[in-house]
């Protein structure tokens, strides 16, 4: 069941224009509410602190705006070198995770929790990407684009760093940070 199938309109708990975008290409209305749940975490299972991330704002955006139709939170992390990597904080800092992504695949986790039709559908999903071999000079020009602010990972595939990318495997949508197929399997289990 696609998403649009069942929601004409949705509340995002979510600064990201990439969700927004996707949400609005399916032809759903979206309001932004952003929350400030607290983020930190002592997981060390990407899937799993993803998934209570974006629970975690979920709880938040019912706190503050009631218990609406339809509110939907997520979270993403990346997984690479047997590290968490979430945002990059300075163009340094950037810089210094594209280089470690050189060559590498890594893995993107996605986590939802939507609030529908007052039950809530909650977990996450995997995407492989694989980086091109990067030369100092096309890190410094994609980290001149600013694209990578707010990113985790410091890149978005849908944008410019589409060029930096070798291969990806798995749900697009996953790695830019809405786990689309994942959700829409489980509100399809959910509505039969």
């Amino acid at each position: 069941m696609k998403l649009s199938d069942c929601i004409g309109s949705i509340i995002l708990a979510s600064q990201s224009p990439a969700r927004k975008a996707v949400l609005e290409s399916m032809g759903i209305k979206v309001t932004v509410h952003v929350t400030h749940a607290d983020e930190t975490h002592e997981g060390s299972d990407p899937g799993s602190i993803v998934a209570l991330l974006a629970r975690r704002k979920l709880d938040s955006a019912i706190k503050s705006l009631g218990d609406r139709e339809c509110i939907l939170c997520c979270d993403t992390l990346v997984y690479c070198n047997g590290a968490l990597v979430g945002k990059a904080h300075s163009p340094e800092e950037a810089r210094g995770m594209l280089r470690s992504f050189s060559s590498q695949s890594q893995e993107v986790y996605s986590g939802y929790a939507l609030l529908y039709s007052g039950r809530i559908i909650e977990g996450f999903d995997k995407a492989v990407v694989t980086f091109k071999a990067l030369s100092d000079e096309q890190i410094d020009s994609y980290i001149s684009t600013g694209e990578y602010i707010g990113a985790a990972g410091a890149y978005r595939i849908q944008g410019k760093a589409r060029a930096l990318i070798d291969s990806t495997q798995g749900d697009i949508n996953t790695v830019i940070g809405l786990p689309l197929a994942a959700l829409e399997q489980r509100l399809d289990e959910l509505c039969r």
